[in-house]
């Protein structure tokens, strides 16, 4: 039986993700993330499983150097009986970013130099080694999976490595208590009415969400938009033609939503160039209050007619609203949450929606 199955794995307010594929017999595999450093015990337990069947980890991509992407992916380069290695891994540091200074944010700087010690090929499929829109031959094969960047661009990298240094500041400040890392949400409207939160509101400009590694990935004719953080207006340029060519949307079976429902980072420009009913949001909310209601507003409302499926891999305060049965019904999507441990959910891309 052939297999197309997404993995959202524990990660707290971050992303942990594996994909796996294949037709019959051994599976490959791919990781997107780490999570928070605890997400690596559960991510642990499934490369030890893929590693006893035989299989391969062709991909592990590190979208950007956030805490809650980069802590698990370094527990896994520090872990000496690591059950698996990856066939290669994607990942933009401070020396792809261009700039000649010589310091850099510590946990960015952390896995450049774990790689490099173990000296895993990085960046192989892309000309000049970065990881970025224009150095990508096209379409790129994984073990048969079809990859299309979307994410970064030299722009958003330039813009990140010039000032490299002034935001690894802000996150030793951040550490010792000195800057506020988010300000407190409201709570979800009551009752929730999705025509009034879908206005155009401000985009994301933090400048490591702009460099997130950004992709399409399809494989037996279904495509998953792994989203990482990345800004939603290059996110929609890259998606352009890709919609234009397929008469004005383009289709996927399941995005990955930005930044965990981040309103800043789902524009109605962005979920109108896609025919997608489903969407998947990685996050316990704990610090930002992700998903905002905003950003599923969205796709609701400007997603392709029929019913939607939102999966949440945690049951939060900002996620309950929306899986109540009235409000599901009344704006036409099921709602999906695990059915055992808590941020862990599994998603069969071939699924019908």
């Amino acid at each position: 039986m052939a297999t197309f199955c997404l993995n959202l794995l524990p990660a707290g307010d971050g992303d942990c993700l594996l994909l796996s594929w294949g037709d019959h017999g051994l599976l490959n595999h791919m990781v997107v993330d780490g999570g928070r450093a605890g997400a690596y015990h559960h991510l642990r337990s499934h490369l030890a499983r893929i590693a006893d069947a035989g299989e391969r980890l062709e991909l592990y991509v590190l979208t950007h150097i956030d805490g809650d992407h980069i802590e698990g992916a370094l527990a896994y380069l520090k872990d000496v009986r690591r059950p698996i290695a990856p066939q290669q891994v994607w990942y933009n540091g401070r020396r792809e970013m261009g700039s000649i200074r010589t310091r850099s944010m510590k946990q960015g700087d952390a896995y450049s130099v774990a790689l490099s010690t173990l000296g895993w090929p990085v960046n192989e499929p892309f000309s000049d080694g970065v990881a970025k829109i224009e150095s990508a031959p096209g379409e790129i094969d994984v073990a048969g999976l079809r990859l299309t960047m979307l994410s970064p661009d030299e722009a958003h990298l330039t813009a990140l490595g010039g000032r490299w240094e002034d935001w690894r500041r802000q996150e030793d400040l951040r550490r010792r208590g000195g800057i506020r890392r988010a300000a407190k949400r409201p709570p979800v409207p009551d009752p929730l009415v999705v025509e009034d939160l879908v206005a155009p509101g401000p985009t994301d400009k933090e400048l490591p969400n702009g460099t997130s590694i950004a992709f399409v990935a399809e494989w037996g004719g279904r495509r998953v938009l792994f989203a990482g953080d990345a800004h939603p207006d290059l996110l929609a340029s890259s998606l352009e033609p890709l919609a234009a060519a397929e008469g004005g949307r383009y289709r996927v079976d399941l995005i990955k939503a930005s930044h965990h429902g981040s309103a800043k980072n789902t524009s109605n420009r962005l979920i109108d160039m896609l025919d997608c009913r489903r969407m998947a949001i990685s996050t316990n909310g704990n610090l930002h209050g992700h998903p905002n209601p905003q950003s599923i507003a969205r796709f609701l409302h400007f997603g392709p007619e029929g019913t939607k499926d939102l999966y949440f891999n945690y049951v939060t305060d900002w996620t309950k609203p929306w899986m109540t049965q009235r409000v599901a019904e009344r704006y036409r999507y099921r709602f999906h949450s695990p059915p055992g441990l808590p941020g862990a959910l599994s998603i069969n891309i071939f699924a019908d929606n």
